[in-house]
């Protein structure tokens, strides 16, 4: 896959952070057996975020790119 413009990029992310901002339990739940973090992740069309909820936010633990 070609390599995506710095502002595109930005957007794609973000947009992908408010969907799951907005309804984070939505999202399957991939934590490790016997983990006692929440760890959820969200797919977009080329990249995807892990997560974890809190009151009202979640805290992004790693971002990467399908392809």
């Amino acid at each position: 896959m070609a390599q995506l413009p710095d502002g595109q990029a930005r957007r794609e992310v973000l947009a992908l952070v408010e969907v799951a901002r907005m309804d984070p339990r939505a999202w399957p739940d991939v934590r490790d057996p016997g983990s006692v973090e929440e760890i959820r992740e969200a797919f977009g069309r080329r990249c995807w975020i892990q997560y974890l909820p809190h009151a009202g936010a979640i805290e992004v633990r790693d971002i990467g790119w399908a392809g």
